[in-house]
């Protein structure tokens, strides 16, 4: 006996599309149809003596035993016929149910009950079953009960169906039912144990957001508050330090007061609990490239950035992780490479989003690694950046390449799709 997936499985046009589950239903058909087929051609062929009462169960007991019978075309047609629409089963299945009993009927009326021509009805009963069609399950077993055993009866090719013939037929009909209730209760109680685990993973990950996000404001926001306090005492109090001093301190300022928005914003998300904080805050993206760009010109990089395209049509997680792999590469560049020049190069395409980030050393750079006998600072490859920058890009199914350059610089170079991956129900 087989069965199918459960009735709470979800059907339609999406279902159906899926290769390898449908394959998988088809794959499943294929040993029923060889059992079918092949067996009952096989048992047709068959012969049991005349003596000793061998040969099928409806047989037994008549002079004649079990003689050969020669399958018709017709009767091979209805044994294909009823295996050919089992693939259906999981869209269809009462349906798919009434088509196997009529051919299994037909083919008992055509051809003398021999073999297991029961193979592709046995499926069909099991699978509307499974899925909560017990009416209909019900009402073709009666139909089988009454109709196969008297096959032989009704076209006048025996006087009477014995007792064993009715017995098989209704001890078929029960183990199939009750094997199928078993399966069925095993895999909902599976089902159900999976949701909660599901269930219970959900809440744990939400108490290590809860947990993350109070660990953040206690330390990091608390901190960041403090630098944006105090570079705005010094900004007031220093109104006769140096102009570079001033550009810096406003830098610092502004830069702490962006972090703390943006900081605010992974805080609501972890907690789940500031609806607003979207409309209240732009999310980071492609965007705000030219913000990125002023805040590191502010802060003494040369940097130049050219985006092609359109952001807005780029999926939001894509959009996020293109602008944060930006904004971690030309962080990298102002922490180890501040006298380098980079140049930050975004084209939007239909299907894909290329992100090149070029450091290039200048001459007063080269000269000043060379006079102190060091090579120019590379990217910190050492650190955590670029393994952030690959994990962002393989979450949303890109990709990413870092490494140095041979005049001394450092290229990051990564390609993401301009739409997340789908997942498959």
């Amino acid at each position: 006996m087989t069965t199918d997936t459960p009735a709470t499985e979800p059907h339609g046009p999406r279902a159906w599309r899926t290769g390898p589950r449908r394959f998988a239903r088809v794959g499943r058909v294929v040993p029923v149809a060889l059992v079918q087929v092949g067996g009952t051609i096989a048992a047709s062929r068959w012969s049991g003596g005349v003596t000793d009462g061998s040969g099928p169960p409806w047989a037994r007991g008549s002079a004649a035993g079990a003689a050969p019978v020669e399958l018709v075309p017709l009767a091979v047609v209805l044994l294909v016929a009823g295996v050919v629409v089992l693939p259906f089963r999981w869209r269809w299945p009462v349906a798919v149910l009434a088509v196997t009993l009529g051919t299994t009927i037909c083919f008992a009326v055509v051809v003398s009950p021999r073999g297991p021509f029961v193979a592709a009805l046995t499926m069909a009963l099991a699978n509307a079953w499974f899925r909560g069609h017990r009416t209909s399950v019900y009402v073709a077993a009666g139909i089988a009960q009454v109709v196969l055993p008297t096959a032989d009866t009704l076209t006048d090719r025996a006087a009477f169906p014995s007792v064993m013939t009715l017995t098989l037929c209704l001890a078929w009909l029960t183990a199939t039912i009750a094997i199928t209730e078993v399966v069925r209760v095993r895999v909902q109680r599976a089902t159900e144990a999976r949701r909660a685990r599901a269930a219970a993973e959900r809440a744990r990950a939400d108490d290590e957001r809860v947990r993350i996000a109070r660990e953040l404001h206690d330390s990091v926001a608390h901190s960041m508050s403090l630098i944006n306090l105090q570079a705005g005492v010094a900004l007031h109090l220093g109104g006769a330090l140096p102009e570079p001093t001033q550009q810096a301190l406003t830098s610092i300022r502004d830069t702490s007061k962006q972090a703390l928005v943006e900081l605010r914003t992974v805080l609501g998300v972890l907690r789940a609990v500031d609806a607003d904080v979207a409309e209240r805050t732009p999310t980071p993206g492609l965007a705000r490239v030219s913000d990125l760009v002023e805040r590191a010109r502010a802060a003494g990089l040369d940097v130049t950035a050219e985006v092609h395209g359109d952001p807005s049509a780029i999926d939001g997680v894509v959009d996020r992780s293109a602008f944060r792999i930006a904004q971690e590469s030309i962080t990298n560049v102002m922490k180890h490479a501040p006298d380098h020049r980079a140049t930050l190069t975004v084209d939007i395409g239909n299907d894909v989003v290329d992100l090149v980030v070029v450091d290039e050393p200048t001459a007063a750079s080269d000269s000043a690694s060379r006079a102190a006998g060091a090579p120019s600072a590379l990217f910190g490859e050492s650190g955590n950046g670029i393994i952030g920058m690959r994990e962002r890009a393989a979450a949303v199914g890109g990709e990413l390449r870092a490494g140095p350059r041979p005049d001394g610089g450092w290229t990051v170079v990564a390609r993401l799709p301009s739409g997340t991956p789908e997942q498959d129900a």
